[in-house]
């Protein structure tokens, strides 16, 4: 599979298991995305018990990633994949984007996300407030897809927010998470 076609989102957020996470980071807020966009995010999606860890991504159309359309492939420590596209920008504000075509178990119950992270200014640094929402199958698997984001994806989400706090607090954006590990 290249890049298959994103899913047209749902309207009706009814059909959405939401969650909502963040994290204080010690930057300036106008500064956060040019770090981000480009830092791989197999640094800091380690994974959870039922998450497993992405590997790496491949980034599938002209130029870099991060611009609205931009799409890309990525992988996971136990062979699945998922495709993303950017679906539009704000930045230094925010993005949003559209994880899809996965074919973890987590495709039995939902066939897309959708997700957007936004900057704030918070004191002297900036608040990082990260949506995300997997779509339903049906109204069937709607119950068991909230436990999953509720108990897991949440959890993920925030382990990785935590883990990009910990190298902005000590290493500001001067540096990528991988150059500090192979330095160490």
């Amino acid at each position: 599979m290249s890049n298959p076609i994103a899913p047209q989102m749902d309207l009706d957020e009814g059909n959405y298991a939401h969650c909502q996470v963040s994290e204080y980071l010690p930057i300036a807020p106008d500064r956060f995305f040019d770090w981000y966009i480009s830092e791989p995010i197999e640094n800091f999606m380690l994974g959870t018990l039922i998450v497993p860890p992405i590997t790496g991504t491949r980034v599938l159309t002209e130029g870099p990633f991060g611009g609205a359309g931009s799409a890309r492939h990525i992988s996971f420590k136990d062979g699945t994949i998922a495709y993303e596209k950017v679906i539009s920008t704000d930045y230094p504000r925010a993005y949003s984007y559209q994880p899809y075509a996965y074919n973890n178990p987590v495709r039995l119950l939902s066939d897309y996300a959708k997700a957007t992270m936004s900057v704030q200014p918070e004191g002297d640094g900036a608040r990082v407030v990260w949506d995300y929402a997997f779509h339903a199958r049906n109204k069937m698997a709607l119950p068991a897809v909230k436990l999953f984001v509720k108990l897991d994806w949440a959890r993920n989400l925030s382990n990785g927010l935590k883990i990009i706090r910990a190298h902005l607090e000590q290493h500001g954006v001067s540096r990528r998470i991988d150059e500090v590990r192979k330095a160490a």
